[in-house]
């Protein structure tokens, strides 16, 4: 069994990014400092720097590769090479992982720059190893099970010769076939495992959607990302005509939807975010108002000064944070049923579900939600579920302690947790 006499952890934490620019980053940074704050020996090995100071600050072990994330390289060929392959990353992380004979491996992003070579050498240092479900890129070429084409969840198996065969990307066919020749190295070094990975969904609805794929041997459980919010009293919808949605201005998200939505219904739309799909969105709703990306403070300023939190994407997100910190404020949203929203926000109760693409049941809604008292009830409803189970970092880091204390009971040959589920 590999715990101290005082019951502490060695954790390496794997992340492309040293800092937060997206939803792994953030969760990979805020576990590393959580951990270490509750006294165990936390290590985050990344490969783009620079490196967030509360790692730092908190006392985490930091090991940067200082690479340029593989699409930013100027020369294109040696960061299309390093993204099948970085041999930097092997080789430094086979030496570190071999000076951590009593740790656990938490890997949370290796796509963008790590590469497969880092699964690789995690599968040979046989340390048990945690990988955090934040995407579907451990079985879809392009991280999403959803055709970027047609702008639907694909029906295809991922790998099989009709998903090789069908342009799904968003950018062209030859960044495809190039996705296939990684996923094709990702999953040599993924299945058949001597030391069974453990995959931590962080959502039900990620689980369900990716489990027929996962590599095996496996286990599997459910670890809902942090969230802590500052508690304010409940903000009051029913006095706002605003609707807002806030996000990256790409296909996939629906903002289109929503404005055109926003548009028939014939009410005040906001949209906070930046994205290649800016002209277009703004195309469909000619009163719709843009900011662009604000501060956080400022965005949380601007979700309270709102009617209704719209989440209208099209691809199965597997989590979705705005949501989250729209029910905090006591602001109700409106999300789409093809994302995991749909398992915490109840139609009825304290929001609303819209069906993925179609404006005119969005439309509908909006048009719902212009009764004050409804929009007040789910409102208060969406306020109090949320704070009574508020998915705090303490929680997280709860989470993560039991988690690796059951991987390790089972490495010692002893029974694993009774809540991991045990894939075939």
């Amino acid at each position: 069994m590999m715990l101290s006499s005082a019951g502490r952890h060695t954790v390496v934490i794997l992340n492309d990014f040293g800092t937060v620019n997206g939803g792994a980053a953030k969760v990979a940074i805020e576990s590393a400092y959580g951990l270490a704050g509750r006294g165990h020996h936390v290590s985050y090995f990344c490969a783009v720097g620079p490196t967030d100071r509360r790692l730092h600050e908190a006392g985490v072990e930091v090991v940067c590769l200082d690479q340029p994330a593989s699409l930013d390289d100027p020369n294109r060929a040696r960061g299309a090479v390093r993204n099948l392959w970085s041999s930097a990353a092997a080789q430094r992380l086979a030496g570190y992982l071999a000076r951590k004979p009593g740790g656990v491996v938490h890997i949370h992003g290796w796509c963008k720059a790590l590469s497969p070579s880092a699964l690789w050498t995690v599968r040979n240092s046989g340390l048990p190893a945690v990988v955090t479900i934040h995407d579907y890129f451990l079985a879809c070429p392009n991280g999403a099970l959803f055709d970027y084409r047609s702008n639907k969840n694909c029906p295809l198996r991922p790998m099989s010769a009709a998903c090789i065969a069908r342009n799904c990307d968003k950018r062209s066919y030859a960044m495809k076939a190039f996705r296939v020749l990684r996923q094709t190295i990702q999953n040599s070094a993924m299945n058949g495992a001597h030391t069974p990975w453990h995959f931590a969904a962080v959502s039900q609805f990620a689980l369900n959607k990716i489990a027929p794929f996962l590599p095996k041997p496996h286990t599997a459980s459910i670890l809902e990302n942090p969230a802590d919010l500052v508690r304010l009293p409940p903000a009051e919808p029913a006095r706002s005509n605003l609707y807002l949605a806030a996000g990256r201005l790409s296909p996939e998200k629906g903002f289109d939807v929503f404005a055109a939505a926003a548009a028939r219904a014939g009410v005040r739309a906001t949209i906070i975010g930046e994205g290649e799909c800016r002209s277009g969105v703004a195309a469909a709703n000619s009163s719709l108002e843009m900011p662009g990306w604000l501060e956080h403070a400022e965005f949380v300023t601007r979700l309270r000064e709102a009617r209704a939190l719209i989440f209208p994407s099209l691809w199965p997100e597997t989590h979705g944070l705005v949501p989250l910190e729209a029910a905090a404020q006591g602001i109700p949203p409106i999300v789409s049923d093809n994302t995991a929203a749909r398992d915490w926000v109840v139609d009825g109760r304290n929001g609303l579900h819209i069906h993925a693409g179609d404006i005119g049941a969005l439309a509908a809604a909006l048009e719902r939600l212009k009764d004050d008292a409804l929009v007040a009830r789910l409102g208060r409803a969406a306020y109090d579920d949320y704070w009574a189970h508020a998915p705090t970092l303490a929680k997280h880091v709860d989470a993560l302690e039991a988690l690796y204390e059951s991987l390790l009971l089972g490495r010692a040959g002893r029974p694993a947790s009774a809540g991991l589920a045990a894939g075939a």
